[in-house]
């Protein structure tokens, strides 16, 4: 499966009690914040740390 950057898409969604969620269902990263600053940086810290496991079992996987 082969996925383009360009069809990778994020959705941000206002809650009904004035906070805010972050979903990539394509990457299966979700964050949170009491505002949208913090759903932000939030969501930034999810995605690094997700690229990092991959990161981490690409490199797993060329290791002889």
């Amino acid at each position: 499966m082969s996925v383009k950057i360009k069809d990778i898409k994020t959705k941000v969604i206002k809650e009904d009690d004035g906070s805010y969620s972050i979903a990539c269902s394509a990457l299966g990263v979700y964050s949170t914040g009491k505002n949208l600053k913090d759903a932000k940086k939030s969501y930034l810290e999810a995605i690094e740390l997700h690229l990092s496991v991959l990161r981490e079992k690409a490199i797993e996987s060329i290791v002889i």
